[in-house]
């Protein structure tokens, strides 16, 4: 039990070891380690959402392309709302259960804080009960925070190529409609419009392919960790007994299952895309126009994935993987316990 805790604590250090801005930065005055760290990711971080929101700048407000945009990032929202909450309730719940239990008790029995012993007496208990509290709340309050934050970052990416395929499937109709009562030569002003959304469409391509590997570069090494204790933290949990890890098994699994989730959407996105590339009416293009939609099947083809610090991609496969791994290390360390 007492390993599953430190792996808990392990992985909201390797979250907060990334540092976001709006967390480590509202007070210039704190020298301590996370200032340290803060600052020594803070450019990076800025720089991606600096560019992330110079990307989103391109986008001409009331067209259908911001429109699908918004409509998607509203999903996103709600993932990321659902999965805060989700990390937020079950350590209320670790924290607040030892109250509902006769006796006292605390979210970790087995757990001692050196120099307050006995636990169970008066004044030792309350102010471990208040230790134990802060801890986990300010901790678990980091992680959530951190992975709503990366959950919206990568969302808008899945956006963006969600919407960019529709603009694709749309955009012979959208040229011919706009020109078929403006001009006499419908075909050669037809293909000029294709051509500027083409562009317009690939530049945009480009730029989220760029954002998402600078995302991917700052959070390599703290995911490949976070996985690696996330596996162990698992297996421990599961070695420590249901009867005692039945909120730090759940805990888990939403953190390895939320990342999984996002790279495989951003697969899916990526597929999408280059669906709609090759469903965008090209064979009525020019042959200017159309070798531009080669060059972006040929780009879409390389569909974008997510790496856990490069040693697995992260898909529903990888999910699945993971928890394979994690019941296999449990069923072999208990039989050898046993």
């Amino acid at each position: 039990m007492c390993v599953a805790c430190v792996f808990w604590i392990v992985k909201q250090i390797i979250y907060v070891l990334n540092s976001f801005v709006k967390l480590f930065t509202r007070n210039n005055n704190t020298r301590n380690f996370n200032t340290i760290i803060s600052t020594c990711f803070r450019d990076l971080i800025q720089d991606v959402l600096e560019r992330y929101l110079s990307c989103d700048a391109q986008i001409i407000e009331g067209t259908r392309l911001s429109s699908n945009i918004r409509k998607q990032l509203k999903i996103v929202k709600k993932r990321a709302i659902t999965i805060w909450l989700t990390l937020m309730i079950i350590p209320l719940i670790h924290c607040i259960g030892p109250f509902f239990r006769p006796g006292r008790h605390f979210p970790e029995d087995k757990y001692i804080l050196y120099g307050l012993h006995p636990m169970t007496e008066s004044p030792n208990y309350e102010i471990a009960t208040i230790i134990f509290t802060i801890t986990i709340t300010n901790g678990t309050y980091s992680v959530a925070n951190g992975t709503a934050f990366i959950i919206v970052v990568f969302g808008y990416t899945e956006a963006q190529l969600l919407s960019l395929s529709e603009e694709l499937i749309n955009i012979w109709n959208d040229a011919r409609e706009y020109y078929i009562d403006n001009f006499e030569d419908k075909t050669e002003d037809i293909n000029n419009f294709v051509e500027g959304r083409l562009k317009f469409i690939i530049k945009l391509h480009i730029e989220n392919i760029i954002l998402l590997r600078q995302v991917e570069a700052v959070l390599r090494v703290s995911m490949a960790l976070e996985f690696v204790a996330l596996t162990i933290g698992l297996t421990a949990a599961l070695l420590g007994g249901l009867e005692n890890t039945y909120l730090e098994i759940p805990f888990c699994l939403s953190q390895i299952f939320i990342s999984c989730y996002i790279g495989q959407k951003i697969i899916d996105a990526s597929n999408f895309f280059e669906n709609a590339v090759y469903a965008c009416n090209w064979e009525k293009f020019d042959i200017a126009n159309q070798k531009i939609v080669l060059t972006m099947l040929q780009n879409s083809q390389k569909t974008l994935k997510l790496s856990a610090g490069g040693v697995a991609f992260l898909s529903n496969e990888c999910l699945m993987s993971i928890i394979k791994s994690c019941y296999s290390f449990y069923t072999t360390l208990q039989s050898t316990l046993k």
